[in-house]
């Protein structure tokens, strides 16, 4: 095995900083019995990048003997954890990655159940095996999924927040009692790792909860009136601990906080950085309970992502300016970071499809999927249905854009169909990023195509052929090589 068991003595994982770096990863399933088929040999690598508040992807086939290799990873801190998913089979498992490091993993699996069976890797912050194999479980167990069963919307906003504390509780006390075997059992440690790290991201997503629903007005769950007042209890959560930078949801909340229409942040712009920083501050320091430090800072550069992501806007000449005059010294990481960020979006415009927005087509909505497709005959249309609020379909048009870009000129047309559970002036602003040609459907629009071709998720994806004839439905996007033989085969 690659490294020993021994029990960390550290109450938490080592405080990540940020810096531009690359990682290579590499390992080995020792007993890898892959089942018929290719996709049974995937294995995709998700990593978080905090300062453009993206996440990374990247997929590698596992050999016959079970080696696999993900070379020049790039990261955003010097410590960062990445997931690894399989594509079918077996359990998903993490990796601790360092900067300018190549981390070497064994994992065995459960032959019969393809559960993880234990996993060493060269520099795992002192967790042992069990501790790396529970940490998934235990962050699923973490996830609050909702009101509790019969409860009901809460009445009142210490309500809610009651509610949260009280299933934090839950799931805690359920940690303790979760004592797999006698490793386990002595690992104490873990548990406190559990709190620091996996405790800290069950509270970013029930801030992402909470302003997906009480933020954006969803009418149907009947929730109290929200107001400003609220955001009183972001105290609790300690937002300036740089343990957050190892969870997935630490940008999200930043992305929410920056768009929430009650906190009114303004478009840092070509604002200077710290006079920008001194009215955000004014808004956010009541709540937050600090007024400077890594989560100010971040909330800075997310803002630049936001014109990077949402417009795909390079920087101006001031805003690198005011870039390199904040982010200085113990700073410069940050600006390295931007300004490689803007690199790309120059990359990016070149490539980028024009933004079309059209009216809804004035037909029956039984009529209405052929009516929006009739428009591109002559053309493989590609129909994806996505909302602004949803991870994976912002995710899949970031990683689709290499073959937009191949394809707009060879008779395929992007269509990007929306509803109103995507505020219209944040799907205003979002699709100026995304290009193509955009509708927005009323939600009855909406549900009966969703029921005519049996969505069962966002994103969907339909492909119809220059005749207009539904070809293809992908639910998840399948992958640029997927996606790509499925369009260049309606082109022959």
């Amino acid at each position: 095995m690659l490294c020993t068991c021994s029990i960390t003595n550290k109450n938490s994982l080592p405080n990540p900083l940020i810096k531009d770096g690359y990682a290579k990863l590499s390992g080995k399933i020792l007993n890898f019995h892959p089942s018929e088929g290719k996709d049974s040999r995937i294995l995709t690598l998700v990593v978080v990048h905090p300062v453009t508040a993206e996440i990374f992807q990247k997929t590698t086939e596992v050999s016959k003997d079970g080696t696999f290799i993900f070379e020049e990873v790039p990261l955003q801190c010097d410590h960062s954890m990445g997931y690894i998913l399989p594509k079918i089979q077996y359990d998903k498992f993490n990796a601790f990655l360092t900067s300018g490091e190549d981390t070497k993993m064994d994992i065995v699996y459960e032959e019969t159940t393809g559960r993880l069976k234990s996993i060493h890797q060269t520099d795992s912050f002192g967790l042992t095996s069990t501790d790396l194999i529970n940490i998934s479980p235990v962050s699923d167990r973490l996830v609050y999924y909702g009101f509790p069963k019969n409860a009901g919307p809460p009445k009142t906003q210490d309500e809610f927040l009651q509610r949260i504390k009280s299933h934090l509780d839950e799931q805690l006390k359920l940690i303790a009692e979760n004592k797999t075997n006698s490793k386990y059992e002595e690992n104490i440690d873990f548990t406190r790792y559990a709190k620091t790290y996996l405790v800290n991201e069950m509270k970013i997503l029930l801030l992402d909860w909470h302003f997906l629903n009480f933020g954006k007005g969803v009418e149907s769950l009947n929730l109290p009136d929200f107001n400003i007042k609220y955001f009183t209890y972001l105290k609790e959560f300690d937002l300036n601990n740089p343990q957050y930078l190892y969870a997935g949801n630490y940008f999200f909340l930043l992305q929410k906080i920056l768009s929430d229409k009650t906190l009114n942040i303004p478009p840092i712009g070509e604002t200077p950085i710290d006079e920008w920083l001194k009215g955000v501050t004014k808004i956010l320091s009541k709540f937050v309970g600090f007024k400077k430090g890594l989560f100010f800072d971040l909330l800075a550069a997310n803002s630049y992502a936001q014109q990077f992501d949402q417009q795909v806007k390079p920087l101006s000449e001031k805003q690198k300016e005011n870039i390199l005059s904040y982010f200085k010294d113990e700073k410069a990481e940050f600006a390295k970071i931007l300004l490689k960020k803007d690199g790309q979006v120059k990359m990016l415009m070149a490539e980028k499809v024009a933004l079309v927005v059209n009216e809804t087509p004035a037909t029956s909505r039984i009529r209405l999927m052929e009516a929006i497709v009739e428009k591109y005959r002559g053309n493989v249309v590609v129909v994806d249905f996505w909302a602004t609020w949803c991870a994976p379909c912002l995710q899949a048009m970031k990683e689709s854009a290499a073959i937009k870009a191949e394809l707009k000129d060879k008779g395929v047309v992007f269509v990007y169909v929306a509803n109103p559970s995507s505020p219209q002036m944040e799907w205003e602003n979002r699709i100026i990023g995304i290009g193509g040609e955009h509708y927005y459907l009323i939600q009855e629009e909406w549900e009966y195509i969703f029921g005519s071709f049996d969505f069962t998720a966002i994103p969907t994806y339909l492909i119809f052929n220059a005749s207009g004839l539904f070809a293809e439905k992908y639910v998840s996007y399948p992958g640029n090589e997927k996606m790509k033989e499925a369009i260049e085969k309606l082109l022959i």
